[in-house]
């Protein structure tokens, strides 16, 4: 083994397993570490002092130290077999973490819950539900019916109010016992909040945002995907040394599953232990107020989304009319926020909020990636564009290409006469009323 200038053991690169990853020169005390030509690192001997961090921190096992092997061998040569720890129980199973608010479940859980399902039988596992909260008992029956096979719940006065230490306590509790090997939480404020401390004291990875989930089967990973660069990529995470591996995923990405009023599963009660030390006091909750007229869109049936090429206030009456008619409401893209036409609750996107409409008519969208990520679980998508290579003309159901300017008055004009129309007449139009079909 090389030595530095006082005779100390140093560590040396394996430069063919090297992944140039530098995670080792972040860790380096010292700063002995930097780059080669070539994207691998090399030790300088005359920094080093031979603290052997670098090796404990290498993912590609491409750093070798022999001082801390002899260590470790060592130790384990003194440890009578007597004492040797049985080892702990694999880890197994899909956790969802079910959100709540005043015993309420948040959407977001249930669609989570249905994800769970599909993952867990890919593996072959249990899905588990993790409830904490007050007066929850009505949930955990409802996570069942959603997919879960056992839920292990808290229910105390003091889980009424989210805390994040007393939050974080209790569902790690309830991640001790059920052992799961994937951990999914909602991307909505609390659960990122969660998220990070359920992570940071497993000390495992976390992947926030995720558009798509799925599993590798070859080595049972799970494979977490997310827009990156700003929108432009979109990348697959993995976690591979850590467990359990741990992603959010925002609101109305995953589809809602069917409700199964007979499905049979377990609840399991897990023991309340607040924090030793004193804990805040909630003396009062304040919901916040919405402006005028404010609307949720991520609840919304239909959607009329206004894009930049539509970023005009004259032409708002004829998008609201639209919107009107198909019985929903208008939302827009990133740049019509930014001209201040509309206001942030109302913007689709990555940055903005995910949706999940039966109809998403965008009028002079582009679809940029950032745009297309909140919107791809759209059920029929409608683009009004002049350019009919646009990204959303091309992956929509329908596209009409032209003026928006024209089209929008005769798609109004066309949909009020056919709802006006006898029924005889209608049907021979194409149009039925609500609860009826044609041919």
């Amino acid at each position: 083994m090389p030595k530095n200038v006082s005779g100390e053991e140093i560590a040396e690169v394996i430069h063919d397993k090297c992944i140039g990853c530098q995670l080792c020169m972040a860790d380096c005390p010292v700063d002995a570490i930097s780059v080669n030509d070539d994207g691998t690192v090399k030790i300088d001997p005359v920094a080093c002092i031979g603290c052997g961090r670098c090796f404990k921190v290498c993912p590609a096992g491409a750093i070798l130290f022999e001082k801390a092997l002899a260590r470790g061998a060592a130790a384990a040569a003194a440890a009578p077999a007597a004492a040797a720890a049985p080892p702990p129980a694999p880890h197994r199973g899909v956790a969802v973490f079910i959100e709540t608010h005043n015993g309420a479940a948040a959407d977001v859980s249930w669609e989570l819950a249905g994800k769970a399902r599909e993952l867990a039988q890919k593996l072959g596992a249990p899905v588990y539900g993790l409830l904490p909260g007050k007066d929850v008992g009505p949930a955990a029956t409802e996570a069942v019916a959603y997919g879960c096979d056992t839920v292990y719940m808290t229910d105390n006065p003091l889980l009424g109010t989210y805390l994040p230490r007393v939050y974080g306590q209790t569902v790690i509790r309830m991640i001790e016992q059920a052992r799961p090997e994937i951990v999914l939480l909602g991307a909505t404020p609390l659960g990122r909040d969660l998220a990070g401390v359920i992570a940071t004291k497993l000390e495992t990875g976390l992947t926030a945002d995720c558009t798509g989930l799925d599993i590798d089967m070859q080595e049972r990973l799970l494979l977490m995907t997310r827009p990156t660069f700003g929108g432009s990529v979109m990348c697959t995470i993995l976690c591979r040394k850590s467990r359990p591996q741990m992603s959010t995923v925002r609101p109305r990405v995953m589809r809602m599953p069917e409700r199964n009023a007979s499905r049979k599963g377990d609840v399991k009660l897990v023991a309340f232990a607040p924090p030793s030390d004193s804990l805040p006091r909630v003396l009062e909750f304040i919901a916040k107020t919405g402006e005028l007229g404010e609307v949720d869109i991520t609840k919304a049936r239909a959607l009329v989304v206004v894009g930049r090429g539509a970023c005009k206030s004259e032409h708002l009456p004829m998008f609201n009319e639209l919107a009107a008619v198909l019985g929903g409401t208008v939302a827009c893209s990133r740049p019509v926020v930014e001209a201040g036409l509309l206001p942030y609750v109302r913007q689709v996107g990555q940055t903005g909020k995910t949706v999940a409409p039966k109809l998403y008519v965008g009028v002079a969208v582009s679809g940029a990636v950032q745009h297309l990520a909140g919107m791809q679980s759209s059920e029929k998508v409608v683009a009004i564009n002049t350019d009919r290579n646009a990204p959303l003309a091309q992956m929509a159901d329908y596209a009409l290409i032209g003026d928006y300017q024209v089209i929008i008055p005769e798609l109004i004009k066309g949909i009020r006469t056919r709802r006006s129309a006898p029924p005889g007449k209608a049907e021979a139009m194409g149009y039925a009323p609500p609860g009826q079909s044609t041919k």
